[in-house]
């Protein structure tokens, strides 16, 4: 005997909608395995700010604390890395983690990043939001209050 099983469906639900408000001199990115990105319009040739939505489907039950040691590690495994803060964060609507770091990139010089992370309970699931912003770091003092206010504008629109 057989069955059949389907996304949306009830033992894999439709993934969280999220919403993003970015400033007008923002646009709609496509970008492989996010869900939702915006880049910031910029003179030909510079790197262009992002903010970039991914979402990770793990088994219910998988924690905030899980994800965020994840993260940590990572972070810390680029080379040349230097952490600049990271503490508990609501992200969208929920609890979670931030994290912001600098490294060094052979094309830009030095790239920023701010990554926010939160576990929604989903059904019989759980998805792992993660709103990552990034940056130059010569654009960094102009631009991080803008990424920031992106990144805290995310909300779960379902």
């Amino acid at each position: 005997m057989s069955y059949s099983i389907s996304f949306p469906g009830d033992s894999a639900p439709a993934l969280p909608s999220i919403g993003l408000t970015v400033p007008d001199d923002w646009s709609p990115l496509a970008v492989t395995g996010a869900v939702l990105a915006a880049g910031k319009k910029v003179e030909q040739g510079e790197f262009r700010p992002n903010v970039v939505v991914a979402i990770s489907r793990f088994a219910q039950g998988y924690s905030l604390q899980t994800a965020i040691d994840a993260v940590i590690g990572r972070v810390e495994s680029i080379e040349g890395v230097q952490e600049l803060g990271r503490d508990a964060h609501e992200v969208v609507g929920r609890e979670g983690f931030r994290i912001e770091f600098s490294y060094p990139d052979a094309r830009v010089g030095t790239l920023m990043q701010a990554v926010r992370i939160a576990v929604v309970e989903n059904g019989p699931v759980a998805d792992l939001v993660q709103v990552t912003a990034t940056t130059s770091g010569r654009q960094a003092t102009e631009f991080w209050d803008e990424i920031r206010a992106i990144q805290d504008s995310a909300v779960t629109t379902s």
